[in-house]
């Protein structure tokens, strides 16, 4: 099923352009609660040696991204990599490609996986599933020019469209773009704080499942 992105939107398909988004989503995330969780697992602390190496951020990112492109994913860069989305079309299963899956990753995939069952039954839908913008820029329309096109063509093709959000910033984001909140999931209870800090009897990190056309 074909969409027509923002005309100055460009898919990412070379191996050096995928190298080149897997460092922006990882820059983006870097300070994010949840894959601070996913990335660290129950060691998660501000004085982890990981967090002082944004190189292997990169390459804990770069298989995850490389396997959803071979899938069939369709990657998105705009304004000279001021922004770059990730849309999995309908009908794609998100693959695995990190082994062993983290246990954040693992229970994250299996309690969305339901979320979306509960919400979407068996109707396929666009998933946005990864958007960032690079630290430090901020061209207006970035995020909005990299998603309204795909939500224009699945409201044509009567089909929802899906996200999770991690932040309260992102969640608004989506929210303003026309998401709304279908249901909120909390991962790493008793395990991380709400920070993505291990702590025992940790409080989790909340997350937001939400769509559009429903």
């Amino acid at each position: 099923m074909a969409t027509i992105p923002h005309p100055e939107a460009v898919q990412v398909k070379d191996e050096a352009d995928v190298l080149k988004f897997a460092q922006v989503i990882a820059a983006a995330f870097s300070n994010d609660a949840l894959n601070r969780y996913i990335y660290l697992g129950r060691e998660s602390r501000p004085d982890h040696p990981g967090l002082a190496q944004p190189e292997l951020r990169v390459q804990y990112w770069l298989p995850l991204i490389r396997s959803r492109l071979e899938a069939g994913g369709i990657l998105l860069q705009i304004y000279d990599w001021s922004a770059v989305a990730l849309w999995l079309p309908p009908g794609l299963k998100k693959p695995d490609s990190n082994d062993p899956i983290p246990e954040g990753a693992l229970e994250y995939r299996e309690k969305f996986e339901a979320v979306k069952k509960k919400h979407l039954g068996d109707r396929p839908y666009w998933y946005l599933n990864l958007i960032g913008r690079a630290p430090g820029r901020s061209e207006k329309g970035a995020i909005r020019n990299l998603v309204e096109p795909f939500l224009k063509k699945a409201r044509e093709d009567n089909l929802p469209v899906w996200l999770e959000a991690t932040n309260t910033h992102a969640r608004d984001v989506y929210a303003h773009l026309g998401f709304r909140v279908v249901e909120e999931v909390w991962i790493g209870k008793g395990v991380v704080n709400s920070e993505g800090w291990a702590e025992p009897g940790g409080e989790g990190v909340l997350n937001w499942g939400m769509a559009a056309n429903l």
